[in-house]
Parts: structure tokens; C-alpha cells; sequence
């Protein structure tokens, strides 16, 4: 606010300096022109006055909140403050000259026996009226931009902060789901193998835990990522043994690229539930990364067949869109499709 207040001074000193110090260049050749002591205070006082009456029609403007007006209003009254600010100048130019005996002023010789000349004194209220008139839309038009600026500003942090508390929503609605089916996989354990069960809760608590520090945030490294859901297979390996198989086809440079986090163990989750644990003899998952310096792509790819509903309004399909459209907007995609007996799940990140 300081510096708002800082500029609009040294604006209104600067501008009314050059405008009237301009208007004295105009006529400095002109054989009529005297320069005196008395012109210099005239000129000095003529600036002052001119920004009081300016700086008036800006409280005016900002008491009454001109700017929520209707265009007619704020038109009408633009006229008529600049109609009353440039008699006021007139008349303070006038009398001034007579108060201090200027020699020169408005192209006309002053004298003690010269009358009120009403021709010359409506040709300078008529030229004043133009000057008030651009001085108040420039400054109702910085007003507007930056009502306007404000507005978007509030805009984007509303938007911010509703983006904020859907990404932390849809962040707690993984962990339940992803708790949920690794209790699942030691639940089938606990009968068949206890030993291996232990294994598993261990495995589960330290799982648990970086799922939990990875939630934390907005964005992790595909490394952290990555960490998670390989975690995640070797519990689930404790399960489904032999029937599953994994294959990492990712390129080095990717590690650092930063996604969302459980993202991608969310689409390994459903690429077991939905692939593999519904095929007798399994299969393998593959998940490949491939990336520029400005986009990633990461593909899972396992066999079975893509259920139309599930394609659609599945929760961990539904929630990968909505993160990605929040964190990415356009740049940011999911797919999901079936080609050959295998189901192809794409995550593609556009860093712009």
C-alpha cells in the first residue's frame, strides 16, 4: 500500500509539472513571453492547486465507490467533477494573476484596468475540462485494472485453496482403500502360513509408514513412488506367489520426475485386483516410464479384460483424473484402455 501511495505522488507531481511546465515551453519563443519571479510562483501554485483538485476528485471517486456504479453514472459524474475542477483551476488562475500581477498568462497581457474576459475564460475552462476529464480515466481506469487484478488474485487462492482440501480428500480416500487390500492379502496368509503372515505385517508397517510421509505432499519423485510399489508387490507376491510376475521398464532419468503420490501403486492396485487375481495362472505387470525434459509418461500393462464401468467410474480411475486435472489441468492425462487381451493404463505429466 506505501508503494501504491508513493507512485500515485510522485505521478501526480510529475504529470502536472510537465503539463504545465510544457505549456510555458509552448510559449517561451513567443515575443509576448516575460519571464519573471511572479510567473515562476504562478506556474508553482497552478501545479499545487491542480493536484489538491485532483487528488479531491480521487477521494471522491474512492468515498463513494464510483467504480460499483452503472457506466451512465460513472460517466455522468466524471463530467461533472472535471466541469467543477476546471472552473475551480480557472478561477484560482485568474485571480491569482491579479493577487501577484502576473505579466503573462493564457496568451493575453494582464493589466490593472483589464475586465473579466468571458470568451478567453470559457476557452480555458473548455481546455481544463479535457485535462481533468483524461486525468480521471486514467485513474479510474488503474482503479478497474487493479480491482480486476484483485479479483483474479482472490480467484486463484479460492481456487488454490479448493484444489487443496479435493487434493487432501481424495488423498484420504486412497489410504482406507490401499489399507484395505493389503490386509486382505495377510488375511489369506494368516491360515495357510503364519510365518509368512509376520513377514507381511512387517512388511505392512513400513509400508503403511511411507505411504503415509508420501501423502504428506502434493508431489513426490517417481523414485519415492516407485519405492512404495515395489513394497507393495513384494507383499503381494507373498499371496499370489508364482502367478505374479512384475517387470520394471523404467528409464533412469525419470527417478527425479515428480508425480503425485500413490498415484501409480494405485493403478498397480487395480491391475492385481482386476488382472491378475481373476486369472488362474496370473501374469506379469509391466511398468514402463519414458520421459523428456518436459513430459513423462508411465504405461501398466497386465492381462484381462477392461470393464466398461469400471473404465469410467472406478474409484482409483475417477480419482487419478481428478488429481491429475487439479495438479495439471490440460497438461496432465490418464487412459485406460484394452488391446490384445491386455489392459493398458497411461499416466501422462506435461511439465510447463
Amino acid at each position: 500500500m506505501e508503494r501504491k501511495a508513493l507512485f500515485y505522488w510522485i505521478a501526480q507531481i510529475i504529470g502536472w509539472s510537465a503539463y504545465f511546465i510544457f505549456s510555458m515551453i509552448l510559449l517561451f519563443n513567443t515575443d509576448e513571453f516575460i519571464a519573471t519571479t511572479n510567473l515562476y510562483i504562478y506556474i508553482s501554485s497552478s501545479i499545487a492547486v491542480s493536484i489538491l483538485i485532483s487528488h479531491s476528485i480521487r477521494y471522491f471517486i474512492i468515498r463513494y465507490n464510483m467504480v460499483a456504479k452503472s457506466l451512465f453514472v460513472i460517466i455522468l459524474w466524471t463530467l461533472v467533477m472535471s466541469l467543477l475542477a476546471a472552473i475551480l483551476l480557472e478561477l484560482f488562475q485568474y485571480y491569482i494573476t491579479e493577487v501577484i500581477e502576473v505579466d503573462f498568462v493564457n496568451d493575453v497581457a494582464v493589466s490593472d484596468d483589464q475586465s473579466f474576459d468571458w470568451a478567453n475564460f470559457t476557452f480555458a475552462v473548455f481546455r481544463s475540462i479535457l485535462l481533468f476529464l483524461l486525468w480521471t480515466g486514467f485513474y479510474l481506469s488503474f482503479i478497474f485494472i487493479e480491482k480486476s487484478r484483485n479479483q483474479e488474485i482472490q480467484r486463484l487462492k479460492l481456487d488454490a485453496s479448493a484444489n487443496e482440501i479435493e487434493l487432501k480428500n481424495l488423498r484420504a480416500q486412497l489410504n482406507p482403500h490401499f489399507l484395505f487390500n493389503s490386509l486382505n492379502s495377510i488375511r489369506a496368509l494368516v491360515g495357510l502360513d503364519p510365518e509368512q503372515a509376520k513377514v507381511a505385517i512387517t512388511r505392512l508397517s513400513s509400508l503403511l509408514r511411507n505411504s503415509i510421509n508420501l501423502g504428506k505432499h502434493s508431489i513426490v519423485k517417481l523414485e519415492d513412488e516407485l519405492e512404495l510399489v515395489k513394497n507393495y508387490l513384494e507383499l503381494e507376491k507373498i499371496r499370489f506367489e508364482e502367478r505374479l510376475k512384475i517387470d520394471y521398464k523404467i528409464d533412469e532419468n525419470c527417478m527425479s520426475c515428480e508425480v503425485p503420490p500413490l498415484m501409480l501403486q494405485t493403478i498397480i492396485e487395480n491391475s492385481i485386483k482386476h488382472g491378475i487375481s481373476k486369472s488362474i495362472d496370473g501374469g506379469e505387470i509391466t511398468v514402463v516410464g519414458k520421459c523428456t525434459d518436459n513430459s513423462l509418461v508411465l504405461t501398466v500393462s497386465n492381462p484381462g479384460t477392461l470393464n466398461d464401468n469400471l473404465a469410467e467410474n472406478g474409484v482409483g480411475v475417477a480419482n487419478t483424473k481428478k488429481r491429475l486435472e487439479i495438479l495439471y489441468g490440460e497438461n496432465g492425462s490418464f487412459n485406460i484402455e484394452e488391446r490384445d487381451g491386455m489392459v493398458y493404463a497411461t499416466i501422462k505429466i506435461d511439465y510447463r
